[in-house]
C-alpha cells in the first residue's frame, strides 16, 4: 500500500502542474490577443487622426488661398501630399467621411496647377 501511495502523490503534483502550465498557456494567450486587439484599436486611431489632421490642412489652405495669402511652391507640395493622404485613407475606410474636402481638394489642385502655368510657383 505504501508503494501505491509515493507514486500517486507524485502523479497528483504532476497533474497539478500539468493543469497550471495549460491555465498559465491559455492565460497568455488571451493577454496576447488583448494586447493585439488594443494595438489594433490604437492603430486605426492613429490612421483616422492622421486623415483628421490631413483635413485640417486642407481645409485651412484652401481657405488661406481664397483669403489670397500667397504659398511657397514647397509648401503648395506638402499640401497636396496632404490631399493624397486623405483621399487615400478615405477610399480605405469607406465609412469615415470624406465630403468635406471635395471642393477644398479642387481648389488646392486647380490653383496649384494655374500658378504653375503661370510661372507663379
Amino acid at each position: 500500500m505504501k508503494d501505491l501511495i509515493i507514486p500517486l502523490l507524485a502523479s497528483g503534483a504532476i497533474f497539478s502542474f500539468v493543469q497550471f502550465i495549460i491555465t498559465f498557456g491559455f492565460s497568455r494567450v488571451d493577454k496576447n490577443k488583448d494586447i493585439e486587439e488594443k494595438l489594433d484599436a490604437l492603430t486605426k486611431r492613429v490612421d483616422e487622426n492622421q486623415a483628421i489632421l490631413a483635413r485640417t490642412h486642407i481645409l485651412r489652405f484652401s481657405d488661406e488661398i481664397r483669403n489670397g495669402v500667397e504659398h511657397s511652391n514647397e509648401y503648395f507640395r506638402q499640401q497636396l501630399d496632404d490631399c493624397d493622404t486623405y483621399e487615400r485613407y478615405c477610399e480605405q475606410h469607406p465609412e469615415f467621411k470624406n465630403s468635406y474636402t471635395m471642393i477644398a481638394n479642387k481648389h488646392i489642385k486647380d490653383t496649384y496647377e494655374r500658378l504653375t502655368r503661370e510661372g507663379k510657383l
